[in-house]
């Protein structure tokens, strides 16, 4: 053989070589009976590239590649992010970290210019980290195996909560092989599932606040496409700032004033009593921060005598029925329930609905057959196709004097 035939030889050899161990997969993420999220992750011992589109609210595309180390630690990362329905401004993010020193530097840049961050190593490991961009599980999972059953890893946050900033994840090994995660990130906890080979296979966020279920696929759509796909749907029904936005309500009942501010989530398609909203458990009664009630004026809400001012509104659903509770503590967010505050707990009126409300919803029902401003109402929460209901008296205003 000739020493050109050789060199080609010998190239073939190491292309065949550096490309058999090329993984080619993606995840796919539910919320309910919606797809929020589609990754298209190539992985070899060196190096992890992915392209991903989601929609945790917004559509939002991502491409990010990490440098591993030789024992598989992410070393080098960066990630260019298009919104495409932002203002041209927000619509471009980039980001660097480089995590192989003592010191870990993060850059975040946009077009108004970029801001650098610095951390000193406070974790064994720490990896970039996004809630909702699910191939950055499989790094702290990564990290977290090898460090044996238990392990604390170091995460960057990027475009989230507490963006640009390090938190950690408490990852566990279960008795059947799963690990679970808990996070600084997430409120409760998640599962993941691994194959022989190591490589996860499922996640389940049922234990979170978030609720999504993702699974590993071997092929995924063009990601470009569908980015496009969904950019236009979203400018057709509206750009969402939350998965479960906010809503304020305002009604007067007798001479009070009654405002209760709270997120509406969407149904999905979910089984909600009894699944979403588990039994015997305190429901926040919404989504995101506590369900915040005020009244104006001395009230009866339920059965419960209310001083004129501000509580918080939770429920308790189980197999027979559903109680309303009353809680003196307010401003929190709504994974902090205490019980020691309550003010009462008292049954609701429960009704089934012939159709579907598909966003949780909250409002106040004057009484139809009591004359105008008796005073006397209901407060209603309507979902999928539960109505709980409770009796309001307020006090009646004063007739007006005559001269």
């Amino acid at each position: 053989m000739t020493s050109t035939a050789c060199r080609i030889a010998l190239l073939l050899a190491l292309v065949a070589c550096g490309t058999q161990h090329e993984e080619r997969y993606g995840f796919v993420a539910t919320l309910g009976s919606d797809t929020t999220s589609v990754e298209q992750v190539t992985r070899t011992p060196s190096r992890i590239v992915v392209d991903a589109v989601g929609r945790s609210p917004r559509v939002t595309r991502r491409h990010w590649t990490a440098q591993l180390g030789p024992d598989g630690s992410v070393q080098k990362w960066s990630m260019d992010t298009y919104i495409p329905n932002a203002e041209p401004a927000n619509q471009h993010i980039h980001h660097t970290a480089d995590f192989s020193g003592n010191t870990i530097s993060l850059s975040r840049g946009v077009a108004a210019g970029s801001r650098d961050f610095a951390y000193q190593k406070q974790y064994p490991a720490t990896v970039p980290w996004n809630a909702f961009v699910y191939s950055t599980y499989e790094p702290l999972f990564d990290a977290a195996r090898r460090q044996g059953a238990a392990a604390r890893i170091g995460q960057y946050f990027f475009e989230g909560w507490d963006e640009s900033h390090i938190g950690y994840a408490d990852i566990r090994r279960q008795s059947d092989g799963s690990y679970s995660l808990a996070s600084t990130g997430l409120a409760g906890s998640g599962v993941a599932h691994f194959d022989s080979a190591g490589r996860m296979v499922a996640y389940s966020g049922a234990g979170t606040t978030y609720k999504q279920e993702v699974r590993r696929v071997s092929e995924v759509p063009n990601i470009d496409s569908l980015t496009t796909r969904l950019a236009a749907a979203e400018l057709e029904t509206g750009v969402p700032s939350e998965l479960s936005p906010g809503d304020f309500v305002q009604d007067t009942l007798g001479s009070a004033i009654l405002t209760i501010t709270y997120s509406r989530p969407a149904r999905r398609g979910r089984t909600l009593v009894g699944g979403l909203i588990p039994y015997d458990q305190v429901w926040r009664t919404g989504a995101n921060a506590a369900t915040q009630f005020t009244t104006s004026e001395p009230i009866t809400l339920a059965g419960i005598p209310l001083h004129a001012g501000k509580y918080t509104l939770w429920t308790l659903p189980s197999k027979t029925g559903v109680q309303l509770i009353v809680n003196g503590q307010t401003g929190q967010w709504g994974t902090s329930y205490r019980s020691s505050a309550d003010v009462a707990r008292k049954p609701m009126q429960v009704d089934s609905l012939p159709g579907n409300v598909e966003q949780f919803t909250i409002r106040v029902e004057p009484d139809a057959a009591a004359k105008a401003g008796a005073g006397r109402g209901r407060l209603v929460m309507e979902w999928g196709q539960f109505r709980w209901s409770a009796a309001i008296q307020a006090p009646v205003p004063a007739p007006a004097k005559t001269r």
